[in-house]
């Protein structure tokens, strides 16, 4: 009888602590495709070359390739196809509004806010930028 007591107090104690973890860390949990960038904008565009447009253009292009893969364990990796292009650690802020992504190297700390997160969608807008560039994900 004691036996079955401990099991279940075990067994209660295991889906309490599922259960607390947090609604954003369930959704973001998983990999994540770039199907739309926003705010990708020329520094002035009363004198913009083709050039500049280009640049603009390609940089679009290459966000749009990227796929961010976030793990249970506070890991990320970034990657472009099948290579892994970034990896490193994130953490959420308490409100679970932000997120701050540090790279293994430690040379690069991006935080972005969560727009909006849920099942089939994640929105990321970058923060510390005069424009900020808003990210917009499917699930892979």
């Amino acid at each position: 009888m004691k036996k079955l007591n401990y099991s279940l107090l075990v067994i209660s104690l295991l889906i309490s602590l599922v259960s607390c973890q947090s609604k954003t860390k369930n959704f973001l949990i998983k990999k994540w495709d770039c199907v739309q960038v926003e705010n990708i904008s020329l520094i002035d565009k009363n004198f913009a070359t083709a050039q500049d447009t280009a640049v603009a253009m390609q940089t679009e292009a290459a966000l749009k390739a990227l796929s961010w893969t976030f793990n249970s364990n506070n890991t990320y990796q970034c990657s472009v196809g099948n290579r892994v292009t970034v990896d490193g650690t994130y953490e959420l802020t308490d409100d679970e509004k932000t997120i701050t992504c540090t790279s293994s190297s430690k040379n690069s700390i991006n935080s972005y806010t969560i727009t909006s997160i849920s099942e089939f969608q994640l929105i990321l807008t970058s923060t510390g930028t005069a424009v900020p560039v808003i990210l917009h994900f499917s699930p892979n």
